[in-house]
C-alpha cells in the first residue's frame, strides 16, 4: 500500500467517524430536547401545585379562624336552648328547693351529688363549656 491508498483509507475512516459523531449528535439534541420539554412540563406543574397550595392554605387559614371565632347564637337559637334547660332542670330544681340546708342527711347528699351532676351534664350537652 502506498502513501496515496493510506491516505484515502484515512480520510474515509475520518468521514465515517464524523457521520457517525453528528448522528450522535442528533441523537443527543433530540434527548436534549425531550428533557427541556419534560422539565418546561415540571415547571407548568408545579406553578400549578403551588397555586392550589395557596389556596389551601388561604381555606385552612379561614376554617381556623372560623374554628376560633366563639359561636354566635341568634336569640331564637338562646331560647330554645334556655327553654330545653328549663325543661330537663326544673324537676330537679324543684328537689334542690325541697331540702333543708341546715339538716341535711347523708340522702340529702346524694341527691345533691346527683342534681349537680345532672345539671352539668345538661349544660356542657348545651354547649357551655367548664
Amino acid at each position: 500500500m502506498d502513501n496515496q491508498e493510506i491516505s484515502k483509507s484515512a480520510m474515509e475512516a475520518a468521514a465515517e467517524t464524523i457521520q457517525v459523531l453528528k448522528g450522535t449528535v442528533e441523537s443527543l439534541q433530540m434527548n436534549l430536547d425531550q428533557e427541556r420539554d419534560a422539565i418546561d412540563g415540571l415547571h407548568l406543574t408545579i406553578d400549578s401545585l403551588e397555586k392550589e397550595n395557596e389556596k389551601l392554605q388561604e381555606r385552612v387559614f379561614q376554617l381556623e379562624a372560623e374554628m376560633n371565632q366563639p359561636k354566635v347564637e341568634t336569640p331564637a337559637e338562646g331560647i330554645d336552648i334556655a327553654k330545653d334547660l328549663e325543661k330537663k332542670l326544673g324537676f330537679y330544681y324543684k328537689d334542690l328547693k325541697a331540702v333543708d340546708g341546715k339538716n341535711l342527711t347523708a340522702e340529702d347528699s346524694e341527691t345533691l351529688y346527683n342534681i349537680l351532676d345532672y345539671t352539668f351534664k345538661a349544660l356542657r350537652k348545651a354547649g357551655l363549656k367548664f
